[in-house]
Order: structure tokens, then C-alpha cells, then sequence
């Protein structure tokens, strides 16, 4: 029996994004508690891209029928992706364990596997984060605080992610449910992780999201920012699935720069913000806006750290006289931003080398 939990998490750990084996065995533990053991071993046989079930189920000599059903389950329960490309044509495939299997326990937290989640975040995601240098994510500024005369590329507005996409649905932060279930409650906006496509489709029917309109989704953002939330989305180009609205005190992205000391993992957008220290009247509210910490006080005038600013606007928009701005980075100076999200799944297994799809 606990063979076949090692195996999993040894092909989990085949992702770019890792599965690490721990001191401690927490990880083990933890799929036991999800998966039943022939969910383990029908897990093992899934490939990490789309299949049908007719496939899967001739590769492990399965009924097809039966398969299904338990597939369906699994997907449900947020053990494997499940796409729809019709009602009668219906894909399954692995999933990592982040951005995947633990987002997908957003209905299933309790104070029982929340700290095993987190001891096994410590333990092998941060520790096995070290000295990488390519991570998934990427800051996006507020858009309205963007004052330049060059042209402002799509993955830089969140007005085009949201104009790009036709279906949305907005879900919890797993990072400050599972805070709020262990008594430490952020007082930012719960409900503020958005899904799009496929990815909305997929937390709507497993009941993680609610299904809202496009104005709806411009809302959720307008309330973000006015929350002071870090919008953040996957470090390339074309399309996005997910954008993340991330508080400094409890999100595990923001972090990697504010706790683990791994600012590189978090791409910053391509301004950093600057003050005027004629015209600040030292109110400190951009230090309260601030996520990461760059911003304090020097002789009663705002100071911002270049290297510690992440561009994402938040202090530019309340500043009650107007003396932050945001400035373009110079061309040597600008995040790297990979071209679609197969060349940054390449990119970060060859970081942590691995090699990606496997089989």
C-alpha cells in the first residue's frame, strides 16, 4: 500500500513545479489522506496532458465506462484535471500539486489538513525553491497608474486578460481561507481569485467558484485594488487561465519575497514607482498600500527601495497628493516575460532539471 503512494508522489514530483520528498514523510501523508489507493494507482497511469478516457482506459485495461466514473470522481474531488470539450467528449490528465491538486481542496480545508498542507509547504515547496531562479508567476500593475507614452503590452493591462477571455468565474484565496480557518483572518477581500476558460469551467462545476459575468470580473478587480491586492497571473504571453489578487500578510506567492527571501520566483512588472519627495506630506499610506515592505520612511518623506519594489501601483493609486508615479524600467532592467505558457513549463523544468512533458 505505501508503495504506491512513494510512486505517486515520485511522478507529482516529475512536474517542473515539484512534489518533493520531506524528513518528515508529511507529503506522504497527505496523499493518503486524498487519494484512496486505487485513485493512487489509477493516478499513476494518467499522463500530464489531456487523454480521453478510452485511451487511458486501453493503456491500464479498464472498462471504459467503469474508468469514467471514477475519473469523474477523482476530477471532482480535485485529484486530476478534467476538460470538457463536449458533454459526450470529456479529457482527463495529472495534475501538479501547485498551481493544482492543493488550490483544488479549496471545499475540503479543515483545521486537520490545512497545518499537513502548510508543514509540507515549508518543508519541501520552500525548501526545494532554493537557488531556483525561473517561477510562475508575474506581477501585473494597476493599469489606470500607468502613465506612458509607449505602448503598454497586453500582459501588462488586466483590462485585456479580462477582454480576452469569455468565460469567468471567482473563487476564495485558498491562502487566506485556510488563514481565516485557523483563526488568523486577513481583512482583504475572500473572494478574489479569478478563472477563465477552461479553468472556470473546471472550478464551477467542482462548486470551488461562482460563474460571474465580464463587467462582474472588472468589478472583482476594481475591489482588489481598492483592497490593496497584488494582481498576479502566469509570467507569459497569449492566453491566461487564472489571475491571482495576492495579500502580502498571508499569500504564498508574495512570499517568496517577503519571508523566503526568493524575490526572483515573483517576475515584477516593467515600472517601479518613484516619489516626488517635494510634494509628499509624509502621510504613510503608501507604506500600509505596500505588500512587500519596500516602502518606508526617511526624514518624514516616502522612500521606496528600487530592488524592492514589484510595480504593482498599489501605493501610486491612494497617494492623497499625487507624488508617486510609475516609470518604465530601462530595457536592461525588465522582467523576462516567456513567450506562451509551454516555453515557461520548459523553462522552469529545465531550472529544476527536469524534463517536461513526461510520460
Amino acid at each position: 500500500m505505501a508503495e504506491v503512494y512513494e510512486k505517486l508522489r515520485e511522478r507529482l514530483d516529475m512536474f517542473p513545479q515539484g512534489f518533493p520528498k520531506t524528513q518528515s514523510g508529511v507529503e506522504l501523508e497527505i496523499l493518503k489522506n486524498l487519494f484512496a489507493e486505487e485513485e493512487a494507482n489509477i493516478a499513476l497511469s494518467l499522463k500530464p496532458y489531456p487523454e480521453p478516457v478510452a485511451v487511458v482506459a486501453e493503456r491500464i485495461n479498464r472498462d471504459e465506462y467503469e474508468l469514467g466514473q471514477i475519473l469523474y470522481d477523482m476530477s471532482k474531488k480535485g485529484l486530476i484535471l478534467r476538460f470538457k470539450e463536449s458533454e459526450e467528449v470529456i479529457y482527463y490528465f495529472l495534475a501538479p500539486w501547485v498551481v493544482g491538486i492543493w488550490e483544488f481542496q479549496l471545499n475540503r480545508l479543515n483545521k486537520k489538513n490545512i497545518p499537513l498542507y502548510e508543514k509540507f509547504h515549508q518543508e519541501g515547496i520552500v525548501a526545494s525553491a532554493k537557488g531556483r531562479s525561473v517561477g510562475g508567476f508575474r506581477v501585473i500593475p494597476v493599469e489606470q497608474e500607468i502613465k506612458d507614452d509607449r505602448e503598454i503590452q497586453p500582459y501588462e493591462q488586466v483590462s485585456e486578460i479580462i477582454e480576452a477571455n469569455s468565460k469567468f468565474a471567482v473563487a476564495d484565496c485558498i491562502c487566506r481561507k485556510e488563514s481565516e480557518i485557523m483563526g488568523d483572518k486577513c481583512d482583504k477581500l475572500l473572494e478574489a481569485c479569478m478563472t477563465f476558460g477552461f479553468a472556470a469551467d473546471y472550478y464551477i462545476e467542482n462548486g470551488m467558484a461562482r460563474k460571474i459575468s465580464k463587467e462582474e470580473a472588472r468589478q472583482v478587480l476594481l475591489k482588489a485594488e481598492e483592497d490593496g491586492l497584488v494582481h498576479c497571473s502566469s509570467n507569459h504571453k497569449g492566453d491566461k487561465i487564472f489571475i491571482c489578487n495576492c495579500c502580502g500578510c498571508h499569500c504564498k506567492a508574495l512570499a517568496f519575497i517577503t519571508k523566503h527571501d526568493q524575490p526572483g520566483l515573483i517576475a515584477q512588472s516593467n515600472y517601479y514607482a518613484t516619489v516626488d519627495a517635494d510634494t509628499c506630506e509624509g502621510c504613510e499610506t503608501c507604506t500600509d498600500r505596500c505588500q512587500v515592505g519596500a516602502i518606508e520612511m526617511k526624514d518624514e518623506v516616502a522612500s521606496i527601495t528600487y530592488d524592492g519594489c514589484i510595480g504593482c501601483g498599489l501605493c501610486v493609486s491612494t497617494c492623497p497628493t499625487n507624488s508617486i508615479s510609475m516609470i518604465h524600467k530601462k530595457p536592461d532592467s525588465l522582467s523576462h516575460i516567456f513567450a506562451d505558457d509551454k516555453d515557461l513549463i520548459q523553462a522552469r523544468a529545465k531550472d529544476t532539471g527536469k524534463t517536461f512533458p513526461f510520460e
